[in-house]
């Protein structure tokens, strides 16, 4: 005798075809992502107190590496390993504070969410995330806020 026990509904299976071609662009687009952002991840990773760093500017202030407090370059690597859930992007950003580092991978650029490597061989990546400690970003935000008002106050700036 013949076994017919396949009564599976075709919509049944067709759903689950469906659901599972989904699941695998999703699953290839974060392989996709993780790999890509490797070296990101890298220069991030070697960012310390000590790192090289450039100058952290806001609008028309700069702030030079030597006027950072170790309390900002605390909270600048607490925040900066803080960052979780990446995105390639490419959109240009605008407004708030950014500050620059030398990591072995090359040039970082980071503007409060967004990343930006500028790597050794000349090519350009970046990322912006969605996560990260919002308690260490307002610390940061009001140490670096405070830096960059006595810096103004001292050049003479009127910034409100």
């Amino acid at each position: 005798m013949k076994n017919s026990s396949n009564r599976t509904p075709p919509l049944f299976r067709g759903l689950v075809i469906v659901a599972g071609f989904l699941l695998l662009i999703w699953g290839g687009f974060h392989l996709w992502q993780w790999v890509k952002l490797r070296p990101l991840r890298a220069a991030m990773d070697s960012f310390t107190t000590e790192s090289a760093m450039g100058s952290t500017s806001c609008y028309l202030v700069s702030l030079e590496p030597q006027q950072l407090t170790p309390k900002a370059r605390e909270l600048m690597v607490r925040f900066v390993k803080s960052l979780d859930s990446p995105l390639i992007e490419n959109e240009s950003f605008s407004g708030g504070w950014t500050f620059h580092y030398t990591a072995p991978q090359g040039q970082v650029t980071i503007a409060t969410s967004r990343v930006i490597l500028h790597m050794n061989d000349g090519s350009r990546l970046q990322a912006c995330f969605s996560r990260f400690d919002k308690e260490v970003c307002k610390q940061l935000d009001e140490e670096i806020g405070r830096l960059f008002d006595e810096e103004a106050e001292r050049q003479g700036l009127d910034i409100p």
